[in-house]
């Protein structure tokens, strides 16, 4: 009986020690990735507004900050949208009332973004010139479409 006991909680270490090292190795891919994504972003800014190391010194930061708040702002529009794709392949209908929930929530968080923006712009123009300002809205619209291109290219393969 102790064998069996001791057979079984052997068993149950391994396995959830096994899970809990993927987990980590594959936390420590998605941070590895995301700090990557980061860097080619901040370096995209920088060549393409033109931002002298000065500069970048104090507007990176800022575009950091901005995009902290924008992900926050769209936190709870993400999981309804997790949520009706859940819905949908689980095969359960989503309500109504779901979804006038979500295109309420979308039409809120792109107010919240814009406002945002307005608030940042203000703080962007204390650094560097409103040519710059606009180069950097410019930089970030091109990279995230490169971004989603690039993701797409993968997706086909």
């Amino acid at each position: 009986m102790k064998k069996v006991l001791l057979f079984s909680v052997l068993f149950i270490f391994t396995t959830l020690s096994s899970n809990a090292f993927a987990q980590n190795d594959s936390d420590n891919k998605r941070k590895e990735s995301f700090e990557k994504f980061k860097k080619e972003r901040r370096d995209y800014i920088v060549k393409e507004v033109g931002l002298t190391e000065d500069e970048a010194e104090t507007f990176l930061p800022l575009c950091d900050e901005l995009q902290i708040k924008k992900f926050e702002a769209g936190k709870d529009l993400r999981e309804m949208r997790h949520k009706i794709r859940e819905n949908s392949r689980n095969g359960n209908k989503t309500t109504e009332a779901e979804y006038e929930k979500l295109v309420k929530l979308n039409a809120s968080v792109k107010v919240k973004e814009a406002e945002l923006e307005k608030e940042y712009i203000d703080k962007f123009l204390t650094v560097v010139s409103s040519e710059k300002v606009y180069r950097y809205q410019r930089a970030e619209q091109e990279f995230a479409r490169k971004m989603v291109e690039q993701r797409s290219h993968k997706d086909r393969r």
